[in-house]
């Protein structure tokens, strides 16, 4: 069966003291797009897991969702295999939590093969000794996501926003973006507030959510890559309302007032980057 694996924005990333597992604490909006990469799994007829992706880079062990698959396997001794395709959209190491989606789309659909019958405790538990983004990608709707991502609430009224989505065709690793912050301390003013956010997102209203947004990686990657400010400001001078890095970049997404809008400025900006996207959060 093949399932798409949803990426993700972070419309809100304040980053708290680092823990001695190394971990973070964090505060953070999160919202998956309708921007996808596909994940097809089928039963093997050995007890083994086989991970393959149009992208051979991720042919590998290292790969997030093998990982997920054989954490699963040996906690649940699980005695059949199960052989995972990923058709990769998303770009690698982009801000956009490709690697984590796929890693959760592969629990999700396991636990059904298999028949495990876990509830989303479990998996998110599960999701959690992968990485921090993983078990967000459990669950569907917008949420707020807390503590090193195991602390999860839902937003239940989340809407439709409409976004350009531009990444400028190199990767941003998220663990040189956590140690430059650590090391950098880079002092943060911001009218941004979450929970003024979470209100906006309950209210549909999405002026107050242009205003709230807000990432602290942004400092960080904007000094490095000079590139990004640029792409902030395309965006802006094409009319989103407001426009920031997703997760550690090097990813910028621009919010709209309107379809009318993004599509506008998608066609005026599509070939000026290597990835340019017209999206809506889902």
């Amino acid at each position: 069966m093949a399932s798409p694996s949803y990426a993700k924005i972070n419309l809100y990333l304040k980053i708290g003291k680092k823990l001695s597992s190394g971990y973070h604490n964090i505060q953070s909006v999160m919202q998956r797009i309708e921007l996808s990469d596909s994940v097809t799994i089928e039963p093997l007829n050995e007890d083994r897991i086989s991970v393959e992706s149009t992208h051979p880079e991720l042919s590998s062990e290292e790969n997030l969702a093998y990982k997920a698959a054989v954490i699963l396997k040996k906690k649940y001794k699980v005695k059949q295999g199960a052989r995972i395709h990923i058709e990769k959209n998303i770009p690698l190491q982009s801000g956009l939590g490709g690697g984590s989606s796929n890693a959760a789309t592969t629990i999700l659909n396991l636990n059904k093969l298999w028949g495990l019958k876990l509830k989303e405790k479990q998996l998110i538990e599960l999701a959690m000794q992968i990485g921090s983004d993983v078990p967000f990608f459990i669950g569907e709707n917008a949420a707020v996501v807390e503590g090193i991502g195991d602390k999860i609430r839902r937003i239940k009224k989340s809407f439709s926003i409409n976004i350009v989505l531009i990444n400028p065709g190199f990767r941003a690793s998220t663990k040189w973006a956590y140690s430059a912050f650590d090391r950098q301390k880079p002092k943060i003013k911001s009218k941004a507030d979450m929970n003024s956010l979470v209100k906006a997102i309950e209210k549909k209203d999405i002026k107050e959510i242009a205003n709230n947004l807000h990432n602290d990686f942004e400092p960080i990657v904007t000094k490095k890559y000079k590139v990004i400010n640029e792409i902030k400001t395309n965006l802006l001078r094409n009319d989103a309302l407001n426009a920031l890095v997703s997760g550690s970049g090097p990813t910028v997404f621009g919010v709209f007032n309107s379809i009318y809008e993004a599509r506008e400025a998608f066609f005026k900006i599509q070939y000026d980057y290597p990835f340019v996207f017209l999206t809506k959060t889902i």
